[in-house]
């Protein structure tokens, strides 16, 4: 089904391009977007693998469409369709998308917010074929992490569906990624082989100017960065392409931007107050007749609302099915005066000031311009001038512009900073500026990242000379971590072996016992897992990665003091995991009294799977039999 799948998106792509008259580069992100909201609905359902089906069908209508139009027709569709596939922009386009999937192949997991979440849930998808019912989430403490990022990443391993591969696992996020920075290939005009690798090297290393978290794991921030920036340049091209797209094309972008992080209706609303402004400064600079102005706001409105509609939905499948982070639990807290804040607010201030003004944002030396956190936003501020100043943007354009981009970032930063001094306040690595800089550069990369874009987007607007791209290639490969983008396309291989290594190491003897009681990677509709050990023995990092390893099989964990614990003890812990099933390991002193009495005649096994049954006010334990 590989090759349906790949035709089904060209095709996608190829009927957008033609249907709005737009560049098919203009096309890709749409075709990304539209592929991301099929899935997502299809996963509610659990029938990501119907997606066969629709890509099937697609190529089938068109080949069906091809053999029924006039052949005048047919030979004008071919030779459009050869012209957009065979254009130096789009093929390098797909050669980049080849080339990173088999530079890729060999990536494994090692970020450890993959295996917090990014990771886990791919593999639950996998494996599930689409979301997991209530309680039954594979990372239980980020349960409404939207799951937008997730779709293509399932996409591309459902190129292997046999086996979970982490290597296609980020191939799909950086497919994801690229796909938004794709339409600034249009500036190649000719099928100059250095040129169009020039080109590609410049769109791989563009986002390591200022975020290099996505070069060692799939940081959703990035994402969302880049969705965010190509929703302000797609807001400010009204006149680049036919109006139906103008809009449909904000819409889409705009939800899945609230499908990419918790924090996306953030960027989503910055985003709609660029686009209201924008329109209201074009409208009143062609003094716009009202009907015009009606039918606007009608089409704004509507753009307003589907992301909002998107969010609901995503809402209330995880209020249904229990689905809860706790950081939105540490929120909730703050918000309600219920959360004690660490006395040392002014060390975190410090450190987020000295990271800000002085740190440099890459975690390698640059080859000519560190630029810290201040530097980059006096920066992109300093371009909207030069933009005004060389008569590349109108001077209300460039006012409302740099206004827009100085007031969001102040506001962003402002926000940034108080979240480090209450949900952060207790992550006590973001008292030194070396931390803080990482933190301030990974969720600060919407604005940096969005404000480029905007910016990149304005100097190649009509451009009829290559000087306005030069200019942004030598931007970027002055300021770009040249050693971080190569890791992550080819440099973790020299570490791929120690990741796995350290994996093994951190699954002990019980924990892999734990797997094969569970077995796992079957995905045979095990709810939650209650997973016991010892009092002595805790340890929450090796937990995450039992919970990588079981996906997407649901694992709580506990500990248990046999000297004072009690069976009720037991049942609470259950009834509050909200478990289906109970796993324990071996327990000091007399531990297994405690579950004798809940198998009720039989005597308790340790390391064996039990399944949790009601009995009465309480719980009754039976061996679980596969």
């Amino acid at each position: 089904m590989v090759v349906f799948h790949i035709a089904g998106f060209l095709i996608l792509i190829l009927m957008i391009a033609r249907k709005f008259e737009c560049h098919v580069l203009e096309a890709f992100p749409v075709g990304t977007s539209l592929m991301v909201l099929m899935l997502y609905v299809l996963a509610f359902f659990g029938a990501l693998s119907f997606s066969d089906w629709i890509a099937a069908a697609t190529v089938a209508a068109a080949v069906i469409y091809m053999f029924r139009i006039p052949k005048e027709k047919r030979s004008a569709v071919l030779k459009s369709v050869g012209q957009d596939l065979s254009g130096p922009g789009m093929l390098t386009a797909l050669a980049m998308v080849l080339v990173v999937t088999v530079c890729t192949s060999g990536k494994v997991v090692s970020w450890w917010d993959d295996y917090n979440f990014w990771a886990t849930d791919v593999k639950s998808l996998f494996y599930l074929d689409g979301f997991a019912g209530k309680y039954a989430n594979a990372a239980p403490e980020f349960g409404d992490y939207p799951p937008g990022t997730q779709m293509i990443k399932w996409w591309f391993m459902h190129f292997s569906p046999g086996r979970f591969r982490e290597g296609l696992m980020f191939a799909g996020y950086y497919f994801m990624n690229l796909s938004f920075l794709f339409p600034f290939l249009r500036v190649l005009k000719k099928r100059n082989v250095f040129a169009m690798a020039a080109g590609a090297t410049v769109v791989w290393l563009f986002p390591a100017v200022a975020e290099v978290f996505w070069c060692d794991g799939c940081c959703a921030d990035l994402t969302m960065a880049l969705v965010y920036g190509s929703f302000l340049a797609a807001a400010a091209d009204r006149k680049g392409c036919s109006s139906p797209f103008y809009y449909m094309r904000q819409a889409c972008f705009l939800m899945v931007l609230v499908l990419c992080k918790n924090t996306g209706f953030i960027w989503a609303a910055f985003g709609l107050l660029f686009d209201y402004g924008y329109h209201f400064l074009v409208h009143k600079a062609e003094n716009t007749g009202s009907e015009i102005k009606k039918a606007d706001r009608k089409k704004l409105l509507i753009i307003t609302l589907l992301p909002v509609v998107t969010e609901s939905s995503w809402l209330a499948f995880c209020v249904f099915n229990r689905r809860v982070a706790k950081l939105t639990g540490t929120a909730i807290q703050m918000a309600t005066g219920g959360m004690n804040i660490p006395a040392y607010q002014g060390d975190m201030v410090k450190a987020f000031l000295e990271a800000f003004v002085r740190w440099p944002l890459h975690r390698w030396k640059t080859i000519a311009l560190d630029l810290s956190p201040l530097s980059l936003y006096l920066l992109i501020l300093l371009f909207v001038f030069l933009l005004y100043k060389y008569h590349k943007m109108e001077k209300k354009t460039a006012y409302y512009v740099g206004g827009f981009l100085a007031v969001s970032g102040i506001v962003f930063y402002s926000v940034n900073l108080i979240s480090h001094l209450t949900i952060f306040a207790v992550e006590t690595q973001y008292l030194e500026p070396y931390g803080m800089v990482s933190s301030i550069e990974r969720y600060g990369a919407p604005f940096m990242i969005g404000g480029l874009y905007l910016i990149v987007f304005f100097v190649l607007k009509d451009s009829k000379s290559a000087f306005g791209a030069i200019l942004c290639m030598v931007f970027v490969l002055l300021t770009t971590d040249y050693k971080s983008a190569y890791r992550a396309l080819y440099g973790y291989r020299d570490t791929a072996e120690e990741t796995l290594a350290q994996r093994e190491e951190m699954i002990d003897e019980k924990a892999e016992g734990f797997l094969a009681a569970v077995d796992t990677g079957k995905g045979d509709g095990l709810g939650r897992v209650l997973y016991l050990r010892d009092i002595s023995d805790v340890s929450w990092v090796r937990n995450t990665y039992v919970n990588f390893e079981a996906a997407p099989v649901s694992v709580l964990y506990g500990n248990v003091d046999a000297s004072s614990m009690t069976s009720q003890d037991i049942v609470n812990a259950v009834e509050d995991a909200h478990a289906e099933f109970l796993y324990v390991d071996a327990l000091q002193g007399n531990g297994g009294q405690i579950f004798d009495v809940l198998a009720q005649g039989e005597v308790f096994e340790y390391g064996c799977l039990y399944q949790v049954l009601e009995a009465g006010e309480g719980i009754r334990l039976v061996k679980y039999a596969k």
